[in-house]
């Protein structure tokens, strides 16, 4: 615990914010599986939470890839092949996140987990061409996992397993 305190006072300031933002992100997911978890089928909030709200989170990781093609200093060592792959990964999740939220039907929740399974993978292999931040891909790491388990529990809740 120690080291981790030691570590998070040497950030930056707004790496600090993006951390708590980051963490702050899961409140949603929280809220929304308590609602699952009390209220179905008769949701307080009309709508799955988990799985609306991981969509905009989903199509978020996407959006990244897109930032570091805008980001020339950082691609210009990129064969042709991963920047056509950057492209393509940078729309998928949205593409993947437009297809979720239109089928009705619980399995949708696991397609998503599946998203964010691929998308930290995705982020594993960048950062070993691009060395992210330590702390960016210990954050990732972390809040993929939390997502990933919130959304298989909303799907175990709304499926009664």
């Amino acid at each position: 615990m120690k080291q981790i305190l030691k570590n998070y006072k040497r950030l930056e300031n707004f790496e600090k914010l993006i951390i708590l933002f980051g963490i702050l992100g899961l409140t949603p997911f929280i809220i929304g599986l308590i609602d699952l978890w009390y209220n179905y089928p008769n949701l307080m909030l009309t709508v799955n939470i988990p799985k609306n709200y991981g969509v905009i989170i989903f199509t978020f990781l996407g959006s990244i890839y897109w930032g570091i093609l805008l980001h020339s200093k950082k691609t210009d060592y990129f064969s042709n092949k991963l920047e056509i792959f950057t492209v393509i990964w940078s729309i998928t999740p949205s593409i993947l996140g437009l297809i979720i939220l239109v089928i009705n039907h619980s399995f949708s929740i696991i397609i998503l987990s599946i998203g964010f399974v691929i998308s930290q993978i995705i982020d594993e292999i960048y950062n070993k061409i691009l060395f992210f931040p330590k702390w960016y891909i210990i954050l990732r790491r972390t809040l993929s996992t939390t997502v990933i388990i919130m959304l298989i529990c909303s799907y175990l809740i709304i499926t009664k397993l």
